[in-house]
């Protein structure tokens, strides 16, 4: 048996030896309705297969034809005409790992697979033990709409904050990993989810605690982006109050509280104060 063709194989199996766990769980019940856990089985090679897959066309290369590709985006940036997730791979130097993603996404008939990465809505990538400069890497190569799915074999090394302003909504260990797990997770990120760990979790709630006690409090800011002084504003004019009357009540002139409203609004790219209030309840910063 060749080097590559015996690769092929291993990308096939997937992420590792998952098919008894599905047959385990296809045997004792799953949350998945019967055809979910039917598309979460791990992916037969079809490369080079011209042919169909579910209800999609594929082409020589083993990607969508030209007619699903154009449906796919039919409903704007990472929607279908079907509600099903635009998916696309990061290459990340772990080509089995690529191979076997690429392949399951091709054939599940929830996912849709797209080679034009900024064209997904939901970007996996396989990482063993993310550093943060790995993690930004990947921001860079996909578009700013995109949400990062990361599997991950070793230990999580990243700054979690810089993880999350890079995109990522979830990681999936490899121990443990399920092609039905993963499935249910990126359509989860498509919904607008996230799937962190416990332990992951934990970490990031004690680095959002840090910032705010030493960074935020220290500059009169709050977490939300607005400084107490704003904040209070808001909501004297979320309660009705005429600006005078809110300069009267907090010591300012009149023409400061407007200035403080224009800050808000013109940092935060807000139409006029009702906006600026309806965006600081919605934030939940009033």
């Amino acid at each position: 048996m060749s080097g590559s063709h015996a690769r092929e194989i291993e990308a096939v199996n997937g992420l590792g030896a998952h098919s008894r766990t599905h047959r385990a769980a296809r045997g004792t019940g799953s949350s998945y309705p019967a055809d979910e856990t039917e598309s979460a089985r791990p992916p037969r090679s079809h490369a080079g297969v011209n042919g169909a897959v579910g209800d999609r066309s594929l082409g020589p290369d083993g990607r969508l034809g030209q007619a699903e590709a154009e449906s796919a985006v039919a409903g704007g940036h990472g929607r279908t005409a079907t509600g099903r997730p635009v998916v696309g791979v990061l290459p990340t130097g772990d080509p089995i790992s690529e191979l076997a993603l690429e392949n399951f996404v091709k054939q599940c008939p929830h996912l849709v697979w797209t080679a034009d990465r900024n064209a997904a809505d939901v970007v996996v990538a396989a990482l063993h033990s993310p550093d943060t400069p790995a993690v930004t890497r990947l921001r860079k190569q996909v578009g700013e709409r995109v949400s990062l799915v990361l599997v991950v074999g070793g230990e999580w090394r990243a700054n979690l904050h810089q993880a999350v302003v890079s995109g990522v909504r979830a990681v999936l260990p490899r121990t443990g990993f399920t092609w039905e797990a993963f499935t249910q997770t990126v359509r989860q990120v498509r919904a607008g989810h996230a799937d962190l760990p416990p332990a992951l979790q934990g970490r990031l709630v004690d680095q959002v605690q840090y910032t705010y006690r030493e960074v935020l409090v220290p500059r009169g800011l709050t977490p939300g982006g607005l400084t107490e002084r704003e904040a209070r504003v808001l909501q004297l004019v979320a309660d009705g109050h005429e600006l005078q009357d809110i300069g009267n009540q907090l010591g300012y002139s009149e023409r400061t509280i407007k200035n403080v409203l224009y800050g808000v609004i013109k940092r935060h790219r807000l139409r006029n104060r009702s906006h600026a209030v309806s965006f600081a309840i919605r934030s939940g910063l009033i």
